[in-house]
């Protein structure tokens, strides 16, 4: 768990950060020399061991070590974080790497493909392969040619990372599964592990995004050290961000990083057309209370909805806790449906609402025998469902009488 004077020491400093590189972008150098009274004292306030956790809690080694006034504010850190940030941009120019990789492969294949997120982020973003830092490696082909990409990324060495799937098969079943979710995980152990999110749909919140064509049609390009790879236009890669910051519940303030500086390369005119997306609106609500930016003013209302207020209050609960945690406490039936409640909110598109409900009653995992990998017939899917939450209740059932004991 992060702390609140932790928390807010940490965005104190990511304020300053930006603000810095803001001015250094528009005027040549940074205009601000000195940190405010203010942050100086949350700085004081909080150990260092616990700056520092909350630092590497939010992925932000590689923008607080990049900015010389910061490092002045954290002297006996100094050290440590440039270990750290040295670790990220190793790990960057490895994911740049297979990037390169994966570009070429799906190039040579014939395979439409998108990279999104990564190193073509972090040089939409800053111009740098690795200040963004490390990151999996997520690639976003058309559905229907899901097949064909997983054979690809097979015989290249990489496999599922959990277990048996039909997703690429070209059955009831498969198009159910790639109906339902978005992604599958495959790895690749050469020398160190390396991780690809294959993805067929650019968001779980369904519906906010164009189809893979519109999206590759009007794709970018980035240079990775003379190899060219798609990824997303910047107005796309925008939205994007905002979906996916929106998704984790706004729960890294990296990701509200990666926000605040695709702002930053939209025409103001072009940024203000994004107010019609309720996720863009919210996660700009949660960003600007954590990287002040004037253009995000013109995403939201004049007044503060209580949507916002809602989204803000969530976002600072999700970024105290552990990295991607569903919250405190244990699986019930109450915390389950809150938690299927919050991700069906995310779109009101008639798509995501369906395959929220349908992944959450019966997901591609379970349509599969993980020991054989051959399909399961419907009424052993179904029987399957039934016993796993029977065993749930009965496990929490179980718990609940134990304490009652004590």
């Amino acid at each position: 768990m992060i702390k609140a004077d932790s928390l807010d020491a940490i965005k104190g400093l990511v304020r300053l950060a930006l603000q810095r590189e803001r001015e250094c972008a528009e005027h040549g150098s940074p205009l601000t020399t000195t940190a405010s009274p203010e942050l100086t004292a949350q700085l004081l306030a909080v150990p260092d061991s616990a700056l520092l956790a909350a630092i590497q809690r939010h992925r932000l080694e590689s923008l607080l070590h990049g900015d010389p006034l910061v490092g002045a504010l954290l002297p006996t850190l100094g050290d440590k974080l440039k270990a750290l940030a040295r670790a990220e941009t190793m790990a960057a120019l490895a994911l740049a790497s297979l990037t390169r990789e994966m570009a070429t492969l799906f190039e040579r294949a014939g395979i439409p493909m998108l990279v999104i997120k990564g190193i073509p982020l972090s040089l939409q973003t800053t111009g740098s392969l690795t200040a963004r830092g490390r990151g999996d490696l997520d690639l976003l082909v058309d559905p229907r040619q899901v097949p064909q990409a997983l054979n690809l990324l097979q015989s290249a060495g990489f496999n599922l990372t959990y277990g048996a799937s039909l997703v690429g098969a070209n059955s009831l079943q498969g198009r159910y599964s790639r109906f339902i979710s978005i992604e599958i995980s495959l790895v690749r152990s050469r020398g160190q592990r390396q991780w690809i999110d294959l993805h067929w749909h650019p968001s779980h919140a369904r519906g906010v995004l164009p189809a893979f064509r519109e999206l590759f049609r009007n794709r970018d390009h980035v240079a990775i050290n003379g190899v060219s790879a798609s990824t997303l236009a910047l107005e796309a890669a925008f939205v994007h961000a905002c979906c996916h910051a929106a998704v984790d519940c706004w729960m890294c303030i990296r990701n509200l990083v990666d926000v605040h500086r695709l702002s930053r390369r939209l025409e103001h005119k072009t940024l203000s057309t994004q107010r019609k997306y309720r996720l863009v609106r919210k996660t700009c609500a949660v960003a600007i209370d954590c990287v002040p930016d004037p253009r995000f003013l013109t995403l939201l209302a004049s007044k503060t909805s209580s949507k916002e207020c809602r989204a803000l209050s969530s976002a600072r609960k999700a970024q105290m806790l552990p990295w991607r945690s569903l919250g405190t406490g244990e699986w019930t039936v109450h915390n389950r449906t809150r938690y299927l409640l919050r991700l069906m909110n995310l779109s009101l598109h008639p798509v995501h609402l369906t395959s929220m409900l349908m992944q959450h009653a019966i997901p591609p995992e379970s349509l599969v025998d993980m020991q054989t990998g051959q399909p399961l017939s419907a009424m052993a899917v179904v029987l399957g469902r039934i016993e796993k939450l029977a065993r749930r209740i009965r496990g929490n059932d179980a718990q609940l009488t134990q304490q009652s004991d004590h």
